[in-house]
């Protein structure tokens, strides 16, 4: 990691243009990506994006019980607390050594430990205290360092801040309820691009997906909002993991709509990029969506310049669960739709899918039967898949000790999906 600059005065450093990591890692200390700047404080270290608005806040030793944990601010204005504590299968249970903790109802399951009340308002307030001495530190800084300082107290307000998250969900036509797990790769860091909204199904158990008719965006419609998302990021896109293809199936707008705003976005990334992988191209993607895509369409998505990542949602594999959940899906179309899963994943290098499943002690005994079977069978080159807790059906004990049975009978990846909205 190196630093274009550094300056010193009375207990605070600036340090800008420093360069994190080019590749996402699964590390077990904090990483950075991409370009940043950071402040250091007595108390805290600020660590801001290329456009300086604030993205990590971390207490340094002495200052919260952890120093170790940090709050990341979200582009939709959540701060996700991640903790190095929890349980000690964290890892094995989700595929990534910190826990997120959001500040809303959504993974209790996982049994995160909840961080003390006032440690958020605490570093927010520290927040407030540096953005309100920044023109005094302006005055008196190098010019390259004033200029920060200067984008820190006009970006950074809380009221600045409430309007960036405002502006983001004008542009994603209102928060994203819910992200497909693949994206935990990229650290939830994603362009989303609404292709559809929307959902085929609208399953009776489902608690995170509008009700809205499925339908698709124009295509006019579709570049200008990859243009304007793109002007809204600015510098931050570079460092960006890549792309969201919302909402709840933009596969079931077509393989070859997929496509077309998969083009619009290449000219987003081309020379600008700083992270060396391609960039993901993330989706979700009904059973009936994705047997209806041909080889040759499988083919042109492979030849696009991202990783494309299709999340597809089967459930179960038990008939009497799917009536359970109200899933109009019959069990023929979700063993097709597995296999081509698997199919697609040994035959396509830029291409994978995953596979959800939902898992909880109040669903008939047959689908856990099947569900084990199921598990049992895999082996490393399937689709990985993730284990949706149901609300109202799921204790902690019990889900957690069907996925460490599960972990230990097959040979595929199982993880929890952790729900996050942006």
């Amino acid at each position: 990691m190196g630093s274009s600059q550094v300056y010193s005065r009375d207990g605070i450093t600036v340090r800008m243009g420093l360069v994190g990591a080019v590749r996402y890692l699964k590390a077990s200390w904090p990483v950075r990506y991409g370009l940043y700047h950071e402040i250091r404080t007595p108390s805290y270290l600020f660590q801001f994006s290329p456009e300086g608005v604030i993205r990590f806040i971390q207490g340094r030793p002495g200052t919260w019980h952890n120093h170790a944990d940090w709050f990341k601010r979200t582009a939709g204005g959540d701060w996700v607390y991640y903790s190095s504590g929890g349980y000690n299968g964290a890892f094995s249970a989700i595929g990534e050594h910190y826990i997120p903790v959001f500040p809303y109802p959504s993974n209790g399951v996982i049994g995160e430990k909840a961080y003390p009340e006032e440690t958020l308002e605490d570093a927010l307030q520290a927040l407030d205290a540096l953005t309100d001495r920044a023109g005094e530190e302006a005055d008196k800084a190098p010019p390259e360092v004033a200029a920060f300082w200067g984008r820190v107290a006009r970006k950074n307000s809380r009221d600045v801040l409430d309007g960036l998250a405002a502006r983001f969900h004008g542009l994603t036509h209102g928060p994203l309820t819910v992200l497909p797990p693949d994206c935990r790769h990229v650290d939830y860091d994603i362009l989303p691009l609404r292709l559809a909204r929307g959902c085929l199904y609208h399953c009776r158990f489902c608690g995170v997906k509008s009700r809205d008719t499925f339908a698709v965006e124009g295509r006019e419609q579709v570049v200008a909002g990859a243009q304007s998302l793109a002007v809204f990021f600015k510098g931050d896109l570079a460092d960006m993991g890549g792309v969201f293809l919302g909402e709840h199936d933009a596969l079931a707008a077509g393989a070859g709509e997929v496509i077309r705003a998969a083009e619009a976005c290449i000219p987003l990334f081309e020379g600008k990029r700083r992270m060396a992988d391609a960039p993901g191209l993330f989706l979700f993607g009904s059973p009936d969506a994705l047997v209806g895509v041909s080889d040759a369409q499988w083919q042109a998505l492979d030849r696009l310049p991202f990783h494309v990542q299709i999340n597809t949602g089967v459930e179960s594999l038990d008939e009497p669960t799917l009536g359970y959940l109200g899933r109009p899906t019959p069990l023929p179309l979700v063993t097709e739709a597995v296999a081509r899963a698997d199919e697609v994943n040994r035959r396509c290098s830029g291409v994978s899918v995953s596979l959800n499943m939902v898992t909880g002690s109040g669903l008939p005994e047959s689908h856990h039967e099947s569900l084990a079977r199921f598990v049992a069978s895999r082996d490393a080159l399937d689709a990985p898949l993730y284990l949706s807790p149901l609300k109202g059906h799921a204790d902690r004990r019990t889900t957690l000790n069907e996925l460490i049975a599960l972990k230990r009978m097959g040979r595929g990846s199982v993880f929890l999906y952790l729900l996050q909205r942006l």
